[in-house]
């Protein structure tokens, strides 16, 4: 899904799959931009008056474009990110600083009049230094541009007022736009916190819900095995319908007891339930944004630690959102098989896979996104875990996750290229690129 200038405003299945604090940033940032641009529109028609306004129009103008080219790279900048970095900040401030210092020397007459659009752009920065502030000692965005206001106007101030009244004056809505947005913001970002936690209960409550659902129907349909096996082998001995020291028989009750042994011993697998339901849930919340998964689980061990549980869920979650965001395709498979190892120190291996037919992508020209390189890798190398994607156009894509990582390289690989740590596919994984690596063949891989 390509983000459009909206910053996924205009895409509800987009920020639907997002947390809530990245849905409050976006909607700031869209708000801030707008606000940018309701200020330069007006500076760009002084260009066009027929009354002098500048001393020298060029100059005017070259402070424009500066303007607009900063304007339109914080942007596409911002875009990307969802919120604005640090250096973005200081640049703004650099900016301002400039325009102050530049336009307001060049305005015709007085300094105060609407000509002298540099006063817009300060209320910008003050709007974008109170959203970014999380506390008062982060407000240090505001001090440069007030102080560059105040050399710009030094003519002009202390004229009217008294030069301390004068100043707060001037910079009084300046000050108190970024203390309303700073405001605002947190405010927002708190609701989120409490919907996103509401979501999660409810999320919780409807994946117990299914699980129990999930174990009275398997609950059933052992009963019935039971009913039909063990309970009509032991009536018909009682009955006198089978003697019960033929061979046949032996045989039979055998295989009856070997039954209710393998049905006993898959009690108590707590574990291997908990990644079940742990999956199961994020089966549930992928069919909520239109998704259609099988799911599908095999030889889980009984012993998987519960932060282990918690990351290959997590990361299977995002991998069915770029699913539902990126694939162009409404169905997908999301598989978990468990393998004896002893090699390794917990003695066993757990897989996921996430596999879709959608459109895919070239890995070598596709950087990996935000998604892929935090909520996915880091998640599985936090706890020794490994992650790859195996992708090709037109050929859709798998994300395989495993636990513990291959000894002989853990991390992460992502789109066919090496980490940063120097970690590389393990053996059997093949490469982003070509005919082995498309989501087709994993798909036939995983699914047989």
């Amino acid at each position: 899904m390509r983000r459009s200038w909206s910053l996924g405003w205009r895409d509800s299945t987009y920020l639907a799959a997002r947390p809530g604090r990245e849905r409050v940033n976006r909607f700031v940032v869209m708000l801030l931009v707008l606000q940018r641009a309701s200020y330069l529109v007006p500076a760009a028609a002084g260009a066009f008056s027929a009354d002098p306004l500048y001393r020298n129009v060029a100059l005017n103008a070259a402070l424009l474009g500066v303007a607009v080219a900063w304007n339109a790279t914080l942007v596409v900048v911002t875009r990307r990110r969802g919120w604005f970095a640090g250096w973005a900040v200081a640049g703004d401030v650099v900016v301002t600083c400039t325009l102050l210092l530049a336009v307001s020397p060049n305005c015709l007459g007085d300094a105060l009049t609407s000509a002298n659009w540099s006063s817009s752009a300060l209320m910008a920065t003050g709007a974008l230094a109170g959203a970014v502030a999380e506390s008062l000692a982060g407000a240090w965005a505001l001090l440069p541009p007030a102080l560059a206001y105040m050399v710009a106007h030094a003519g002009d101030l202390g004229i009217r007022y008294p030069l301390p009244v004068d100043i707060a004056v001037r910079l009084n809505s300046y000050l108190w736009f970024a203390v309303i947005v700073c405001f605002i913001h947190r405010y927002l970002k708190a609701q989120a916190r409490r919907l996103d936690d509401l979501a999660d209960r409810r999320l919780a409550t409807e994946t117990g819900r299914v699980a129990d659902q999930a174990r009275s129907a398997e609950r059933l349909a052992h009963y019935r095995r039971l009913h039909d096996t063990v309970l009509t082998t032991l009536t018909a001995i009682a009955r006198g319908g089978l003697d019960h020291q033929e061979e046949q028989v032996r045989l039979r009750c055998a295989a009856d007891a070997e039954y209710v042994r393998l049905l006993i011993g898959r009690e108590g697998t707590g574990t291997a339930a908990r990644l079940e339901e742990s999956l199961a849930g994020v089966v549930t919340r992928a069919s909520g944004l239109g998704l259609r998964v099988r799911y599908a689980a095999a030889s889980l061990p009984e012993r998987v630690p519960g932060a282990v549980v918690s990351a290959l869920a997590d990361a299977s979650q995002e991998a069915l959102n770029n699913v539902v965001l990126h694939s162009a395709t409404k169905e997908a498979w999301l598989t978990v098989i468990g393998e004896d190892e002893p090699g390794n120190v917990s003695g066993h291996r757990v897989t996921v896979r996430v596999v879709d037919r959608g459109r895919g992508f070239d890995p070598a020209s596709t950087a990996p996104g935000f998604g892929l390189t935090s909520s996915v890798a880091e998640r599985m190398r936090e706890v020794g875990g490994h992650a790859a994607v195996l992708s090709a156009e037109g050929e859709g894509t798998c994300v395989e996750l495993v636990w513990p990582a291959p000894q002989e390289g853990p991390g992460s690989v992502l789109d066919g290229h090496v980490n940063r740590d120097g970690d590389r596919p393990r053996q059997g994984v093949a490469p982003a690129t070509g005919s082995r690596g498309t989501g087709r063949q994993a798909d036939r891989g995983v699914h047989g």
